[in-house]
């Protein structure tokens, strides 16, 4: 290289040089304060969606969690002393407050009955608890225990079925429809998956409720024996929500009150034939993959009879069980009545 570049070389190493040591001086510079509060939000959004991200669980149901947010995140709400509260159970209290107006003994009788024409004329609480439940944050479902997301999806589903009546009350039949009772369910189009409840921003049929949110999920047949089908053949409803810290109780009551009932249960020893509700065939995928199924009794019948007769077997009065351990029994099926749950 000539001796002409070397002043060329030594110049372009000191730029170099300049350059090295201010490049950190600009780097080291706080972004501007709307930049790292937009940055801020973003990683606070990131981790309420860490535990779930994808919008189905592994068994294909649908997932509660992966929702996107409607509303500004309430980290933490305060009570009447100015003390915080666990967070988005405020909410909760809320919705609790609604239902318990909802599920009562003015407006449902004690063998599920419901005063239809009462809660048109006075559906406030019907409409806040919808209007709540539309508006109500993905996170704070997250926030909440096994136990408190099975009571708050059937309290959510129950209270879906009675605003599904209300808003098509009275009940206008079909005559294509001839088949199911003039004031039945089965006469409002679409009831169980063409009609859309907003929850959390998105929407939900009964269907996906019932089953991808409740009994594929949590694989508790006593769940089917909660749900209002707001037909006298199904589930009674209970008139006061479903609790978390009673749940457990509740949930094994109405399946005793069911079983209790002509529709839901009854054994001809004379006959040998136990008969059952259409509640066991309708739900009989929930059955299968409960735990009445892994029991090792009836192990000489089909898989779906096992199920159904272990259940039976805990639920029914002790001499009931111990004569369907005992005897080989005929099952046969009651058949469904979907009369409207009406109190006249």
């Amino acid at each position: 290289m000539s001796n002409q570049s070397r002043p060329y070389r030594y110049i372009t190493a000191i730029i170099a040089t300049l350059l090295a040591f201010s490049v950190p001086a600009f780097c080291d510079k706080e972004p501007p304060a709307e930049q790292s509060q937009s940055s801020d939000t973003v990683s606070a959004e990131s981790n309420n969606n860490a535990d779930e991200t994808s919008p189905q669980s592994e068994d294909g149901s649908v997932s509660e969690a992966n929702q996107p947010p409607q509303a500004a995140d309430k980290s933490k709400d305060a009570d009447e002393n100015g003390d915080s509260m666990v967070p988005h159970k405020a909410d909760i209290a809320e919705l609790y407050g609604y239902w318990e107006h909802i599920f009562n003994p003015q407006l449902i009788c004690q063998n599920g009955d419901v005063d239809y024409a009462t809660l048109r004329r006075k559906r406030t609480h019907l409409i806040n608890a919808a209007r709540k439940l539309e508006n109500l944050h993905p996170a704070v479902l997250m926030s909440l225990s096994k136990e408190e997301r099975i009571a708050f999806w059937i309290n959510t589903h129950n209270t879906c079925v009675l605003k599904l009546i209300v808003d098509n009350y009275p009940i206008q039949p079909k005559w294509y429809m001839i088949l199911y009772p003039a004031n039945s369910i089965m006469h409002i189009s679409g009831a169980w998956d063409k009609v859309f409840f907003k929850i959390m921003g998105l929407e939900y049929n009964l269907k996906e409720i019932r089953n991808d949110l409740l009994l594929d999920r949590y694989k508790d047949p006593r769940i089917c024996f909660a749900l209002s089908d707001a037909a006298r053949g199904g589930a009674v409803l209970r008139n006061e929500p479903y609790w978390p810290e009673r749940l457990d109780s509740q949930l094994d009551e109405q399946t005793r009150t069911y079983l209790q009932l002509p529709q839901g249960f009854r054994l001809d020893r004379n006959a040998n034939v136990a008969y059952l509700s259409n509640v066991f065939t309708m739900n009989k995928n929930v059955f299968l993959i409960s735990e009445y199924a892994s029991i090792l009794k009836f192990r000489s019948r089909k898989p779906d009879e096992r199920a159904w007769l272990n259940f039976l077997s805990v639920f029914l009065p002790e001499e009931d069980a111990i004569y369907l351990e005992n005897n080989d029994l005929v099952i046969r099926f009651i058949g469904f009545d979907w009369t409207l749950n009406e109190n006249p």
